[in-house]
């Protein structure tokens, strides 16, 4: 099993709109322009908007200057945060192991493969807990 690619894509969506409104070019960015800019069809795109409206890292406002825009500053939006909001807490590995093998080994087995397996989780979550959207901002602009 592995993360959708709207994780990947709502990572640009919110680049993609910190760095318009922070350019100056929009007060809120349209849908449509995030849509046709980053290649993403509508409805997907439309999905990822509310995902991340939903966890109040974006919002919205509606009519002929409506669109997008953060909802919280740049430092306090983490990676994370991205992907919690896309991936609502789904596992990366699948974890139900269903063996019919019984006693110490296979039980010690199961335990020791599912300990690595959370254990790797847990730290690629603390990893992008520490990147911010400021800082990818600030890798992409150097």
């Amino acid at each position: 099993m592995s993360y959708s690619l709207a994780f990947s894509k709502a990572i640009l969506v919110v680049l993609f709109v910190a760095d318009k409104v922070k350019q100056g070019m929009y007060e809120f960015v349209p849908t449509k322009i995030i849509s046709e800019a980053l290649n993403i069809a509508g409805p997907t795109a439309v999905k990822i908007l509310q995902s991340l409206n939903r966890a109040g890292i974006i919002e919205t406002r509606e009519g002929a200057r409506g669109g997008v825009r953060l909802a919280r500053k740049m430092e306090d939006i983490t990676v994370l945060d991205i992907f919690n909001a896309i991936e609502q807490e789904r596992p990366l590995f699948r974890t139900d192991l269903n063996i019919n093998v019984t006693g110490q080994k296979p039980t010690r087995s199961q335990k020791a493969i599912l300990d690595v397996l959370k254990n790797a989780e847990i730290e690629m979550k603390n990893r992008l807990s520490a990147v911010s959207l400021a800082d990818l901002i600030d890798t992409i602009n150097r």
